[in-house]
């Protein structure tokens, strides 16, 4: 073992204790040895659809989250992540304790977000009003994600209609005028067959709608998509926290991110492929 593993084993449990004795959503960790040991220093929202279909997508997340975050092993950066979890408008198991509404809410703000499966206005919620941290030191970046998981429309859930393209192109919008990466996860099997489209288009870019066509933008996340299996889950969240803290795929960043090329072979074809980690 080397001496940043040495230590990461030694001090990632402590900050991921004091971190869940304050609020059990919010786990801190990353592979680097402390803050200032960073790269790149991550905020990362993960909000997630809390209607009855999603309920094993919650419990494999719920199980892998501090783990990932405890254990992870970025190939291009040292990151430091605060990652917190949040169902929309209710709450589910242990980790997502906490919702979107009620912390907007909390903020002082009325949120848009008044449904379990309203993922597109829970990220529109999220970047105006999420505690987005600006505290890079010299040599380091802060990037910002928020990774919205669902199985159906954007606006109150399927079908897939204008509602759903109109919340979906609001949330593309802010997420790439504020600089947040945006990564949107069918975890389950779609209700409705337009949800990955739906999905990956508020991601990643490209045109969408029915009545009302749009032009998204690339937000420099990602879109993922395919059935949850403890090693899938596990290797899914560390993907989505590395490409954050290396700058995602180049189309965005706080402040610019760094370059395409410099990202492992790791992420290539995350969208469309994961890689299994041997059990």
């Amino acid at each position: 073992m080397n001496t940043r593993s040495a230590l990461k084993s030694l001090l990632a449990p402590a900050l991921l204790g004091l971190a869940c004795h304050a609020n059990a959503s919010l786990l801190i960790g990353g592979d680097a040895v402390s803050q200032a040991a960073a790269t790149s220093i991550v905020d990362i929202v993960f909000a997630i659809d809390t209607s009855g279909s999603m309920g094993d997508d919650i419990a494999a997340i719920g199980a892998k989250a501090q783990s990932v975050i405890q254990n992870l092993n970025c190939p291009t950066t040292d990151c430091y992540v605060r990652a917190r979890f949040m169902g929309i408008t209710g709450t589910s198991g242990s980790v997502f304790n906490e919702t979107v509404s009620a912390y907007v809410t909390g903020k002082g703000g009325t949120p848009i977000s008044n449904n379990s499966e309203d993922s597109g206005p829970a990220v529109s919620d999220l970047v105006q009003w999420y505690d987005w941290g600006t505290d890079a030191g010299p040599g380091q970046k802060n990037f910002w994600a928020v990774v919205t998981i669902g199985d159906e429309g954007t606006e109150n859930g399927a079908p897939v209609n204008q509602a759903d393209w109109d919340a979906a192109y609001a949330a593309n919008q802010a997420a790439k005028a504020k600089g947040v990466f945006l990564f949107a996860w069918v975890a389950d099997d779609p209700v409705d067959p337009g949800v990955p489209n739906l999905f990956n288009k508020m991601a990643t870019g490209g045109s969408g709608g029915i009545s009302t066509i749009y032009s998204f933008s690339d937000t420099g996340g990602a879109f993922i998509s395919g059935p949850l299996t403890d090693v899938t889950v596990e290797q899914q969240l560390e993907d989505i926290i590395c490409l954050t803290g290396s700058g995602g795929t180049g189309a965005t960043g706080v402040p610019e991110p760094v370059s395409l090329g410099l990202l492992g072979v790791g992420f290539a074809g995350l969208a469309l492929t994961r890689r299994r980690r041997a059990v």
